[in-house]
C-alpha cells in the first residue's frame, strides 16, 4: 500500500486479525464515514456475500 492513509487501513486490518474476528463479526462493526478504514468494510461486503 502507498499513500498517507495506508497506515489507517493496515492498522484496521491488523486489529481485526489480532482479535481473530470472523467476517460475520466485521460485518457488524460500524465504520465511521468518511475514513480510509471503510475500504475494509467495502471489500468484506463486496466479496463475501
Amino acid at each position: 500500500m502507498l499513500g498517507n492513509s495506508s497506515s489507517e487501513a493496515i492498522w484496521g486490518a491488523a486489529e481485526m486479525i489480532e482479535n481473530e474476528l470472523r467476517v460475520k463479526d466485521v460485518k457488524e462493526i460500524i465504520f465511521p464515514h468518511p475514513t480510509v478504514s471503510e475500504i475494509i468494510r467495502e471489500v468484506i461486503f463486496e466479496f463475501n456475500d
